[in-house]
């Protein structure tokens, strides 16, 4: 607790200092058409700060994740206007977070997103009042950033601007690159990110939220995305797969290897930087999210002992799931009956997992199984789930042992087997737990009969403001729809 305690309060040191930056920019200007609210610059450290918090924010914010990518696994139900549940979306759904990831939050018109990344990558290219040592590990840490943020862009949206995003002034109106493409881009600035670090030197320190510039930990972030990536594509190109994962495996800067480790971005209690899940409970006064039957009914038939720790009981002190994809009418005919998130999901300060310790084991798990590298897949597996038990605080070892004990690793059924257990560790995470169904096909979720599609969505419409923005490029892409499965889906 005093580690995030600590954190919180660097964070809004870091956002306030931006502020007085911001203004103290203009102190001394006399010109009339000087605009107050736009600083002549700002320094890299507190634009790595601010797209931090905007990425992250947007990430595990409402519109992206609780309203559509948990709704899309059916992790939640919507308990009034379910219309989200019954895939019954439109583009102009999308255009907070597609402005957001880009380009900082568009409700409140502040900066933030890649474009702060961006901008904190040319100032620190040019700084010359760094060593090269502390240049390199500071370029890392912004790519690794970005190359976080624009795999959650691809895996949502498919082909987007990426060779062209971001350089406004030389393409205003950025093409799409196919998914493949973006993909071995990624790949290769992850592979040049991690090339500079260096554990010895600092690198961003009073900028970075996420690890204080602990390089050893933004290379273990780095590296254990560099397997999530291997992994994604592992159905549509093995052998690049397969030489990604083995990369990632024998890094000297290694893997998240405990729950400590784990990258998460703790949230603050000031109401302007708390938890999203926070915001729209308590500050917002929004309750319109139960937990879904599908998930409760299972877990109880698995003595799942985290079922406690994902959902409340209700008034008659029992767990009852919101049925999924209602009618507007149906699902409130139930609202007061059936359960909501744990409230220490809705808490301030909860933090927001970007990537953890059981999401690497269930991959190395998947890894051995695929022969892409070696080692004993039944133990990485259950090493994946102890590690989500205790991510999520179940500390009864004899528990977690008979949990393990009651549902073993099917080597045959390897997508299933670790498909279901990985849908039920994602909880919260519901942007990755939506991207690794899709890809596993596991577990097996209905199409509500209410719905207006006859299969789960597996990509987001394009956002309207793209539309109106930069109609040509898109309207090349094709296609704007939710059923067409992006490059990786190929099952």
């Amino acid at each position: 607790m005093k580690k995030y305690m600590n954190t919180n309060n660097k964070i809004v040191s870091m956002l306030l200092v931006l502020t007085l930056i911001v203004v103290s920019c203009t102190d001394d200007f006399d010109e009339i058409n000087t605009d107050p609210n736009n600083p002549t610059s700002v320094p890299a450290e507190n634009l790595f700060t601010q797209a931090q918090f905007s990425l992250v924010d947007e990430m595990w914010g409402r519109a992206l994740n609780f309203e559509y990518a948990m709704l899309m696994v059916q992790h939640f139900a919507q308990v009034e206007y379910a219309e989200d549940s019954r895939y019954n979306q439109s583009n102009s759904t999308f255009n907070t977070p597609w402005v957001t990831l880009f380009a900082g939050n568009q409700d409140t018109q502040s900066d933030g997103g890649l474009a702060n990344v961006q901008e904190a990558m040319e100032l620190t290219m040019e700084d010359p009042n760094i060593n090269e040592a502390q240049r390199n590990n500071r370029l890392a840490q912004l790519g690794i950033m970005r190359a976080w943020t624009f795999q959650i862009i691809t895996d949502v949206w498919g082909d987007v601007p990426y060779s062209e995003a971001l350089q406004p002034n030389e393409f205003p109106f950025p093409a799409y690159d196919p998914q493949e493409n973006i993909y071995s881009g990624l790949l290769a600035e992850l592979d040049e990110a991690l090339g500079r670090i260096s554990t010895s030197e600092s690198g961003f320190a009073s900028g970075d939220v996420l690890f204080g510039g602990d390089m050893a930990s933004w290379g273990r972030f780095g590296n254990s995305l560099k397997l999530r990536m291997g992994m994604r594509i592992s159905d549509v190109d093995a052998t690049l797969a397969s030489t990604v994962v083995s990369e990632a495996m024998s890094s000297s800067l290694g893997l998240i290897g405990n729950n400590e480790q784990n990258a998460v971005f703790v949230f603050n209690s000031d109401q302007r930087l708390a938890n999203p899940f926070y915001v729209d409970n308590v500050i917002n006064n929004r309750d319109d999210f139960a937990v879904s039957e599908i998930l409760i009914s299972r877990m109880e038939s698995a003595n799942d002992p985290r079922l406690s720790a994902y959902a409340l009981r209700n008034t008659n002190d029992e767990f009852v799931g919101m049925p999924y994809g209602l009618t507007d009418a149906d699902a409130f005919a139930l609202n007061t009956v059936t359960s909501r998130p744990n409230g220490s999901i809705r808490e301030a300060t909860a933090p927001a997992t970007l990537l953890s310790y059981a999401e690497v084991e269930f991959l190395r798990a998947e890894a051995i199984q695929r022969n892409f590298t070696t080692g004993d897949a039944s133990q990485s597996y259950a090493n994946a789930i102890e590690a989500s038990m205790k991510q999520w605080g179940i500390s009864d070892q004899s528990a977690i042992d008979s949990y393990l004990a009651a549902h073993p690793y099917d080597a045959a059924n390897f997508k299933e087997s670790i498909g279901y257990e990985k849908w039920i560790a994602l909880y919260t995470q519901g942007v990755e737990a939506w991207a690794e169904r899709r890809r596993l096909d596991a577990p097996s979720l209905p199409v509500p009969e209410a719905a207006v599609l006859d299969m789960i969505p597996v990509r987001a419409f394009y956002p309207a403001v793209e539309q109106e923005a930069n109609a040509t490029n898109l309207d090349a892409v094709g296609f704007n729809n939710q059923t067409t499965k992006v490059w990786w889906d190929v099952f």
